[in-house]
């Protein structure tokens, strides 16, 4: 995958979403917008992303800010609302998707008939995947992230920036698991300890904490990008949606 499979994937992605939110369904904006994305570019680059975003977006069709309580309250709802039809929906999306490093347990979930409800589903595959997770807890870490990456910005208003500071937290705090499904657990491990290395190599930004963080990004980068850490990259698309939510501390 290149950067301009990215931007094709994303423009797709943001039609469907514009001209399927209006039926409230999980499952129909999830399938459009895989749909959508294999069509523009014929590859996977966004359905972790799709996943997290549906519900979010339907939650903030009436938001007026950033309310970390009434996000768990609108997400609750909108997550008890989707119908059997949505997760039929969202199974045959993952098939379309074919996500990379789906393992044997989980390509056997989704290939088998799927239950009745969204969160039943999700809650099966919490077990390996971080996108499900967020469903089955009701998005709590995507929430603390949230307000994590606008305390960040509190201090710099640099977006790459703090996104790239609450990457290294978030890799640090816990194993990517896309890296932990084509790789094993060790390897994710690994990639975390490495993460914690570089946020205990010195402040942030510094020559030793920017020295550090090169060597990790090298790391990453080796044998063809294998180690991308796909699930942290999904998360992150989701804060900063919710980021957005609360304009003036986001803009700075």
């Amino acid at each position: 995958m290149r950067f301009e499979h990215f931007v094709l994937a994303s423009q797709a992605i943001g039609r469907a979403f514009d001209d399927r939110l209006f039926t409230r369904s999980i499952g129909q904006i999830v399938h459009s917008s895989v749909q959508a994305m294999v069509q523009a570019v014929e590859v996977n680059t966004s359905l972790g992303t799709i996943l997290l975003l549906a519900p979010i977006a339907l939650c903030s069709l009436n938001s007026t800010g950033w309310n970390p309580k009434d996000f768990r309250e609108s997400i609750a709802s909108v997550l008890e609302d989707s119908t059997p039809e949505d997760c039929r929906l969202i199974y045959q999306a993952i098939r379309i998707a074919n996500p990379g490093g789906l393992g044997q347990v989980a390509n056997q979930d989704v290939q088998s008939s799927p239950p009745e409800s969204v969160l039943e589903a999700m809650r099966i595959a919490s077990a390996w995947d971080d996108v499900a997770l967020q469903y089955a807890s009701g998005f709590c870490q995507v929430s603390q992230w949230t307000d994590r990456l606008l305390a960040i910005l509190e201090s710099s208003s640099d977006l790459l920036d703090g996104v790239r500071r609450l990457q290294i937290e978030i890799l640090a705090s816990r194993p990517d698991s896309l890296i932990a499904r084509k790789h094993g657990k060790q390897v994710a491990g690994l990639v975390q300890s490495q993460a914690a290395d570089v946020l205990a190599s010195g402040p942030y930004a510094s020559p030793e904490f920017e020295k550090a963080w090169s060597r990790f990004d090298g790391y990453l980068r080796e044998n063809g990008h294998r180690k991308n850490p796909g699930t942290t990259a999904d998360l992150l698309a989701a804060v900063i949606y919710l980021a957005r939510c609360d304009q003036d501390r986001f803009d700075g």
